[in-house]
């Protein structure tokens, strides 16, 4: 009697155990993704905020440039112009690629934290079947056969 009271906390003891692990990795999944919605936020905002910047720059160079009595309309400083635009959109794609690239980084993490969970649940069934062989070895032992 005080076996199969053993052997059903043991039981007990796993499924818990078990529980405990595949919740724990569900909240992790959940903490991953959170964390990628909060880096993709951060990318948009920054990409913004650069582009905001740069037409800033762009507006000062052409305030200097017509200040100076420079035709900003054509030739040299026109290419110029045209130059820091192309570089301030590649700035700010690049630092949109580079969120993009956190975020699919995270959202890996979070599927592979999620994929350990079926073998987290198999691995707490054999250790409740190994609780159980173990038990009924003891009651094979106990009787004499």
């Amino acid at each position: 009697m005080a076996a199969a009271a053993g052997a059903g906390l043991g039981i007990l003891g796993t499924i818990g155990s078990t529980a405990g692990q595949v919740m724990a990795s569900d909240v992790q999944a959940k903490a991953l993704n959170a964390e990628g919605r909060s880096v993709a936020a951060q990318a948009v905002f920054d990409e913004t905020q650069q582009r905001r910047k740069n037409a800033l720059m762009l507006g000062e160079a052409n305030a200097t440039g017509a200040g100076a009595g420079v035709d900003i309309s054509s030739g040299s400083p026109l290419l110029h112009e045209l130059d820091r635009i192309k570089q301030s959109e590649i700035e700010a794609l690049n630092i949109r690629r580079s969120g993009q690239n956190v975020v699919a980084a995270k959202q890996f993490e979070a599927r592979m934290v999620r994929r350990q969970i079926p073998f987290q649940i198999m691995g707490g069934v054999a250790q409740s079947g190994s609780i159980l062989s173990t038990y009924a070895e003891g009651g094979v032992r106990a009787s004499g056969r």
